[in-house]
């Protein structure tokens, strides 16, 4: 094969005779030679570039995929980061909702521990109160039994208890109790001279057991202590 130096160096011998011109036959051979050699650069410069069309092709199929996936990666991407900002909004409202319903919770339990204190401090008040009310009221009625067979009770003349103290009210058990029992008076004092009897003191009733007009209602139903309270309510 030719090159292009050679080829611009060709010299041909010049023709014989009259004719000034180059010889036929070596002008001949050399454009064989040169045809031969430029059909087949022709050829492979055609089959090159039916290569270079089908990597070309390649190329811009490539090319097209990339994009694709370019676009596919970037709507992943947004939809990956609408997804999470979806789950971080509805995690923050479920926290909230939670944390205002343990708020609610937790007011509405302090004040029930607080209306349920109240109560109890108001009944430990009351029953304070009534227990020393009514062990006012028995030391007083025990301090009047005590005193009845010291007394001197007239002959035909009702025994009586005293009145309630105002305020004071008595507990509705101590009313069952018996009464404690009267002390007989001393034999001296039951008898009287034979020349000057005297009549004697009538028997001291016991005291009838009524009961108390007084009473004392206490609500402790919703107070959950002590024996009453169950726990399955």
């Amino acid at each position: 094969m030719f090159t292009p130096q050679e080829v611009s160096e060709k010299t041909f011998p010049k023709a014989s005779g009259f004719n000034n011109g180059y010889g036929m036959a070596a002008v001949d051979e050399f454009l064989d030679a040169l045809t031969e050699d430029y059909t087949a650069l022709y050829k492979d410069n055609a089959a090159l570039k039916a290569k270079l069309k089908v990597l070309a092709e390649k190329v811009e199929e490539y090319r097209a995929t990339e994009d694709a996936m370019r676009s596919t990666l970037l709507s992943a991407q947004r939809m990956a980061a609408q997804m999470v900002s979806d789950a971080q909004a509805q995690r923050d409202k479920m926290l909230s909702d939670a944390q205002e319903e343990a708020n609610r919770q937790v007011a509405q339990l302090e004040q029930q521990v607080a209306q349920a204190q109240h109560k109890l401090t108001m009944a430990q008040a009351s029953l304070s109160d009534f227990l020393r009310r009514s062990a006012d009221l028995c030391a007083q009625q025990v301090s009047f039994l005590r005193s009845l067979p010291e007394a001197e009770v007239e002959e035909g003349q009702p025994v009586t208890l005293p009145a309630p103290e105002e305020g004071r009210v008595p507990v509705a058990d101590a009313a069952e109790e018996p009464a404690a029992p009267v002390e007989e008076a001393p034999a001296e004092e039951a008898e009287a001279p034979a020349e000057e009897p005297t009549p004697q003191e009538a028997p001291a009733e016991e005291p009838a057991k009524t009961e108390s007009p007084f009473s004392a209602d206490f609500n402790l139903d919703d107070l959950k202590f002590g024996r009453n309270y169950n726990s399955e309510h």
